[in-house]
């Protein structure tokens, strides 16, 4: 199986893009591997609907001109840019983090909250709630980090700090879990999400962990059955049994 994992910027560099690489391939199940590679042009991050808009179009086409080389794609932004246009496009599944995290994250009808790095990304996931057939009741708040996506891991004792501030004040609230919503805090190092998780109490729900899930699950089920796909099916399985 190999799924691609769509940068829809241009901000990443080379040693950024091979260490998500290897976070991505650390969580994908034996057999699966997932390729990041993105887009030429775009801009440099995504943090409002402007860069988001800018973004859709070369999501768009990079997925139609790749779609014989994978099994699925994960378009690498919280917001799922560009995400219905692509499926209505793509002949393979494709997988919005944003929309795994709310279908898989909130399994058995969970109170959450949303962190993501500005006001105007928070709006945008309320929508996202209400898109996802959600009771907007059971969105118990939503949480700015304040800190712009290039500059989050300058200082990671800060955006750590924040992290946890968010946590906590969502648990306040009423949360039994929290939603990243944002791609470069969710990359960040797994044992500072970690602590933070811990130190605040609450679960965070990692959407770079349910988007290669959900892809994983949508690869499968769309090849099952395929005479072609049966062996590799079956191995895969009796992989994951083991």
């Amino acid at each position: 199986m190999r799924i691609c994992y769509v940068v829809p910027g241009v901000g990443l560099k080379p040693e950024e893009k091979a260490r998500r690489s290897g976070i991505l391939n650390a969580i994908a199940a034996p057999g699966t591997t997932i390729v990041v590679d993105g887009v030429k042009e775009g801009p440099k991050s995504i943090e409002n609907a402007v860069d988001e808009y800018f973004a859709m179009p070369n999501v768009l086409d990079f997925i139609i001109k790749n779609n014989d080389d994978y099994d699925g794609f994960i378009i690498g932004c919280a917001g799922d840019a560009g995400l219905e246009g692509a499926r209505e496009q793509s002949a393979k599944p494709v997988v919005g983090p944003g929309e795994s995290t709310l279908l898989l994250g909130t399994v058995g009808d969970k109170r959450f909250s949303m962190v993501t790095i500005s006001l105007e990304r928070a709006r945008m996931k309320r929508r996202m709630v209400r898109e996802a057939g959600l009771a907007e009741h059971r969105l118990v708040s939503s949480h700015a980090l304040g800190i712009p996506v290039l500059e989050l891991y300058k200082d990671k004792a800060r955006t750590k700090d924040r992290l946890i501030e968010m946590l906590v004040e969502a648990k306040a609230a009423g949360a039994e879990t929290m939603l990243l919503g944002c791609m470069s805090v969710a990359f960040m190092e797994p044992e500072i999400l970690y602590e933070a998780s811990s130190a605040a109490g609450l679960p965070l729900v990692n959407p770079i962990v349910s988007a290669v899930k959900m892809a994983e699950a949508l690869v499968f089920m769309s090849q099952y059955g395929a005479p072609k796909a049966d062996a590799s099916l079956r191995s895969a399985a009796h992989a994951g049994a083991r």
